[in-house]
Parts: C-alpha cells; sequence; structure tokens
C-alpha cells in the first residue's frame, strides 16, 4: 500500500512490495468488453463479446435479488479534505475517516452474506494489469487534471500502488516556484466522493451507462469505473449503452447514476437535476431504443422524468425515492404527494423511435396507469419537521437487496418506525452479521446501520452501491 502520510512521494510508491498475483489470465489481455450503441464512441471498436456469455451484468429492476454489486471502502482519501476544501469536494462538512470505515463495513458485510461484493480498489488494481488499460487510463486521467507531465513516472508504479494513488490523491511537489507558490495541494486530486458508487457507472439491463458528472472534481471515478467495466472479465455484457464520461460538453450532457431508476426493462425512472440533463436523458433515450433493437426487443417504453428542485438536499431522484419492495417505495411527501410534489414528464417511446410527450400530475397515479402500483412510506413518517430532518441526512435513500429487503441508516428513527408500520420487521446490522439467519424471514426486512458518519457526506445506502446483476423479478 502508498505510505499514506502527507509527504508521501512516487519513490515510496515505487518500492517493493508484497507479490500480487494477477487475477486476469493472459489470454483476455488483449480484449475489451465494450460494443457501442450511443454514438458518443468510436463504433468500429469491437472487442471480444460474447453474445452467449454476456452474464457479467445485468439489472432490470430496482429490487431484484442483488448478486453482484460495488462498493469502495472509504480510504486515506477521505481524511485529506479540510473545512476549507469541503465544499468544492462537494460535502456539507468534513468526516471522521475511522468512524466512517466502521459504519461502511457493516454495509459491505450484509452485502457479502446476499451477494458478490466487488471492491473498486481490487478491480481497478487488476484491470492495471493490462497494459492498454493502464495507458488509456492514466492518458485520460492526467489530461482532465492537467498534469499529463506526470504520466512517464506514475505509469512505473505497480498495480496495487497505482490503484491507491489514483483514488487516495498524489500531493504536489513543491520543486519548483512555480509549485512552490500554487494553491493547488495536490498533482493528482483525492477522490472522497468515490464511496458514494452509485453516480460514476450504472447498469441498465446488459449495458452500461457511464457517468457524465457534473462536477469535474468526480470526473476521474467515472474515468476509472469506465475502464474496470471495459477490462475487468467478470463484467462482460453488451457494452456501453450510453458513454456520458467521454462528453466534452458538461453544460449540457451530465448524468449520474443517482437519477436513474430501473423500474422494468420498459419503464425508466430518471431525474432532471442539478447532476442530469435533459440532454443526457434524451441521449439515453435514443441509446436505450437501439440497444432494445440490437436485442430483437420491438415494443414500446416509457421514461418518467421528475423534474427536481435545485436545493442541497434533492441533487439526485434518489433522495426522495427509492423502491423497498413489489409495491412499495420511500417517499419524501413534499415532492411526491404534497401540493409542491415536482413536475412529471412522460415520454411514450414507440415505433421507429417516435415519442410523445405528456404532463404527469401525480407520479404515482401515473405509474399506475402502466399497471406498477405503489404504496409510499413516508421519509419521516407523518410529522413535516421529523419529514424535512430526515430527508436532509438521507432518509429516503434506502437501498434493496431483494424484494422487500432493504438497508437504511439507524439515525432515520421516525422513517424506520414508518416502514414497520408497513409491515417491515427492523434488524441492526450488527445482529444481522452476527446471525445470519435474520436474513431468512418470510416478512420484509429492514437492516439498519451506524449512518451517523456516513450521513455526513452527503448519501445513503442506495448512494454507496452500484449494482452489478440482480435477479430478475
Amino acid at each position: 500500500m502508498l505510505n499514506t502520510e502527507s509527504d508521501m512521494t512516487l519513490s515510496s510508491a515505487r518500492k517493493p512490495t508484497v507479490s500480487r498475483k494477477p487475477r486476469i489470465s493472459d489470454e483476455y489481455r488483449i480484449h475489451s468488453n465494450f460494443r457501442y450503441v450511443d454514438g458518443q464512441s468510436q463504433p468500429d471498436r469491437i472487442g471480444m463479446v460474447d453474445e452467449q456469455q454476456d452474464t457479467g451484468i445485468g439489472v432490470t429492476s430496482e429490487i431484484g435479488r442483488l448478486r453482484k454489486v460495488f462498493v469502495h471502502t472509504p480510504g486515506p482519501e477521505v481524511e485529506r479534505m479540510t473545512p476549507k476544501t469541503a465544499s468544492e469536494l462537494l460535502y456539507n462538512d468534513i468526516i471522521h475517516y475511522h468512524r466512517v470505515r466502521e459504519a461502511h463495513a457493516q454495509l459491505k458485510g450484509v452485502l457479502s452474506l446476499v451477494s458478490e461484493v466487488l471492491e473498486v480498489r481490487d478491480c481497478l488494481a487488476d484491470v492495471l494489469d493490462i497494459a492498454q488499460a493502464r495507458d488509456e487510463l492514466l492518458s485520460r486521467i492526467t489530461e482532465s487534471q492537467n498534469c499529463s507531465h506526470l504520466m512517464s513516472d506514475i505509469s512505473e508504479v505497480q498495480s496495487a500502488d497505482l490503484a491507491e494513488l489514483l483514488i487516495s490523491g498524489l500531493p504536489l511537489k513543491r520543486d519548483t516556484l512555480e509549485s512552490y507558490l500554487s494553491t493547488k495541494s495536490f498533482s493528482l486530486v483525492p477522490l472522497p466522493n468515490m464511496y458514494f458508487m452509485r453516480d460514476s457507472s450504472m447498469v441498465i439491463g446488459p449495458r452500461l451507462v457511464t457517468g457524465g458528472m457534473a462536477s469535474s472534481v468526480r470526473d476521474s471515478e467515472s474515468l476509472i469505473m469506465r475502464t474496470i467495466y471495459e477490462y475487468h472479465p467478470s463484467l462482460r455484457g453488451r457494452g456501453i449503452l450510453l458513454d456520458a464520461c467521454m462528453s466534452q460538453d458538461r453544460e449540457k450532457f451530465t448524468i449520474e447514476g443517482g437519477d436513474v431508476l430501473v423500474l422494468s426493462e420498459d419503464v425508466l425512472l430518471i431525474g432532471v437535476s442539478e447532476r442530469t440533463t435533459p440532454t443526457a436523458i434524451d441521449k439515453l433515450i435514443d441509446a436505450y431504443y437501439n440497444s432494445r433493437i440490437s436485442d430483437g426487443i420491438d415494443k414500446p417504453f416509457d421514461v418518467f422524468c421528475v423534474l427536481l428542485p435545485r436545493e442541497r438536499s434533492t441533487i439526485h431522484l434518489d433522495m426522495i425515492f427509492t423502491l423497498v419492495n413489489t409495491e412499495q417505495a420511500i417517499v419524501y411527501a413534499p415532492y411526491i404527494l404534497g401540493r409542491d410534489r415536482a413536475r412529471i414528464v412522460r415520454i411514450k417511446v414507440r415505433e421507429e423511435g417516435r415519442r410523445r410527450f405528456s404532463e404527469v400530475d401525480d407520479l404515482l397515479l401515473g405509474l399506475r396507469g402502466l399497471g406498477i402500483r405503489i404504496e409510499p412510506i413516508l421519509c419521516g413518517g407523518d410529522e413535516p419537521l421529523h419529514q424535512q430532518r430526515e430527508q436532509w441526512n438521507s432518509g429516503a435513500n434506502m437501498f434493496a437487496f431483494a424484494p422487500g429487503q432493504v438497508l437504511s441508516y439507524d439515525m432515520h428513527e421516525y422513517t424506520v418506525r414508518a416502514c414497520e408500520g408497513a409491515g417491515f420487521r427492523v434488524e441492526t446490522a450488527a445482529n444481522v452479521l452476527k446471525n445470519p439467519a435474520l436474513l431468512n424471514s418470510s416478512r420484509p426486512l429492514v437492516v439498519t446501520l451506524d449512518g451517523t458518519e456516513l450521513a455526513r457526506g452527503g448519501g445513503g445506502p442506495r448512494c454507496m452501491t452500484c449494482p452489478v446483476k440482480r435477479d430478475p423479478l
């Protein structure tokens, strides 16, 4: 591992480490997982994609039983924030390193009981063993961070250490007058938002969408995830649906996974927010239509677009609405059910990609028109004061690892009570880790994590997880 002290240097990263056995076989090393259908990337680059073996990724719902999921355990990068830099790194506050790791360990521990958990650091180290993957990723990251002069130095770093360096950052070396006087602290910036896995990539059906991040401080996250999906053999699918991280038009073309909910193969729910633009949604709809045609699916589908208010607590759709069961969702009542509820635009995509637009007065009634019945469970319960407080701390941001089995924060007392009133049993993550048989319940279940420190980062369990593969419903 890299030296995590502030005086970390490239020379320390090059020191011999404990040998790591490569986990990618030699015969795979020249191949790419990608085919392109979005028109954003080179259409002629087709790697070794076996249509008969494209089982590595696949998500067709928000609640299907989880089989494979990405997480990122917070590392030294979260300690490299200061009160002055927290806001520019999109944090409400600085967070306590050891406590956030302990809390995240509960999340990862519970998920490990029910699915294969992929750690970003491990998968990144795997693909950095592949020369082409390493060269492409380093070129893109150094270009995006205006430090291409580092390319020759960091390209020599061993894969495991390089993975850590790309995530935890490289302090600026003060060896010239220019660098000595620079206001920058890092040549490669740390990625403290990396543990919010949801935004930088998303799987829709058997294909990948790379996140087009609204803030440049998160660009490297999306580039890292793109490289992992392209080169890791356990992630073979049918390629890229939308390659948003390669777009150069940040003003008009951004999309993040917190705004994208897959209700079924035929229904998508997408937030129009400060992080996801209408242009990106139009591109996604085009790409999704084309991919369905290529898969032999020639039937209509629907997209519901939720126009979110531009507020700190509503940066993504999953901050006000998440599915928890086949007919239940956690909702923030003021923006889903109240007089000030968000504006909804329904897009019906029909034959030959034709679209029909209409306004929907109520999201739940609009979904019911398609036969999707959703009973709301109120974030914060019935009291407006509790609703506001718990929504601010990501109370509506739950994550389903199976129908009716979800992760939440224990601090959301009134939201959890509302779940109990809706038929859910509640268990702490600590108890589940001691006795995994508690997951074998015929009743719906909420597993509560210690969320006090995690919530200060600005997200909940859905934010911290990126499902790669789920069972169909």
